[in-house]
């Protein structure tokens, strides 16, 4: 299932542009190896349906879902808001969802404005986009932007430095396990792990639903990177995400920080599984850039046993193209250096 020293794996993030029945197979005949739902953007309901669909077309390909964990996202909005220098957004913490626009949007995490003064800096979308918190009433924390871009549904929201004092697990993280359970899923990927105890408290909450799975921790704080040994010796993989990872980790010490990790996990003698912006210009692209060309060769002669895709196979303009090139590199390791057994 999660295969040590073994043929290369190719986690595909399933996504709008993904989940039709032929795009499953033409993924599959390109090389994933296991199907990725981001439990983050599955709606209650969904899970079972999704699985049948690619059971449907393969009993042999692998599914994981993604648990959300510490993880902190805005709500879903009516359309994407262009964020200029200078504009002003209203993040609104809240126990539950509902849908946001250029006048608010929601943050799951109704104490949050607790935990910030004015002047903090929130990231947005992997640091795409930057926040200042200008101030903060009752319910609202008005926020003027220093960096601008485009902000879309249920982007990711980074507060670093900032100690917010998340559980591991949400009650929506409780509920979706039970979701999950019913839908036969291979694998968990568990979102913010920070501790042993963190990957303790998802086995315990996952047996009590009856699922006992592999759980692969993605490591994208600088708590994890701190107890990377024993999160290492209590999980099955682990994941390096760097698009959270690199928000947190200044950008010159990323590479190395990823080298690490890298390290760690291959003396635990447990699969490692690299993410975060892969093929990232193939959202938008047919041709990757040449440095995720060489990215790629770097990562698979460092020892890393596959590769996570996210957006490149969610949402990109042509997924398959994406698990092309990753395969066709793969191969051409192989062949020059025998990298892969």
């Amino acid at each position: 299932m999660l295969v040590k020293n073994s043929t290369l794996q190719i986690h595909a993030t399933i996504g709008p542009v993904s989940k039709d029945k032929d795009t499953l197979r033409d993924l599959i005949n390109a090389g994933v190896t296991v199907f990725r739902l981001n439990m983050s953007y599955v709606e209650k309901g969904e899970m079972a349906g999704l699985v049948n669909s690619i059971r449907g077309v393969s009993s042999s390909v692998k599914t994981g879902a993604d648990i959300k964990g510490r993880k902190l996202r805005i709500g879903p909005i009516e359309a994407p808001i262009m964020l200029s220098a200078g504009d002003r957004l209203k993040l609104i913490p809240s126990a539950g969802e509902f849908m946001g626009g250029s006048s608010g949007v929601c943050v799951y995490y109704p104490q949050l404005a607790q935990f910030i003064t004015a002047g903090s800096r929130i990231l947005l979308d992997d640091g795409a986009i930057t926040l200042t918190v200008s101030e903060i009433t009752d319910n609202e924390i008005i926020c003027t932007a220093i960096k601008g871009g485009r902000l879309t549904s249920r982007a990711g929201v980074n507060l670093p430095g900032i100690a917010l004092g998340l559980p591991p697990l949400t009650d929506k993280d409780r509920a979706d396990l039970s979701e999950i359970a019913a839908s036969g899923i291979d694998m968990l990927y568990f979102s913010y792990v920070e501790t042993k105890e963190d990957i303790m408290a998802l086995r315990e909450a996952a047996k009590a639903v009856g699922l006992d799975v592999p759980i692969v921790s993605k490591v994208e704080t600088v708590y994890a990177v701190k107890n990377i040994t024993e999160i290492c010796r209590h999980s099955d993989a682990i994941c390096i995400a760097r698009g959270d990872l690199g928000v947190e980790v200044p950008h010159a010490a990323l590479p190395f920080v990823v080298r690490d990790i890298t390290t760690a996990a291959k003396s635990a003698g447990k699969p490692v599984l690299l993410a975060g912006e892969v093929m990232y210009s193939l959202v938008s692209r047919e041709v990757p850039f040449r440095a995720e060309l060489t990215d790629v060769v770097v990562a698979v002669e460092s020892g890393v046993d596959g590769f996570i895709l996210s957006d490149e196979t969610a949402i990109g303009i042509n997924p398959v193209t994406a698990i092309n090139y990753i395969t066709s590199i793969a191969k051409e390791v192989y062949e020059r250096t025998g990298a892969l057994s």
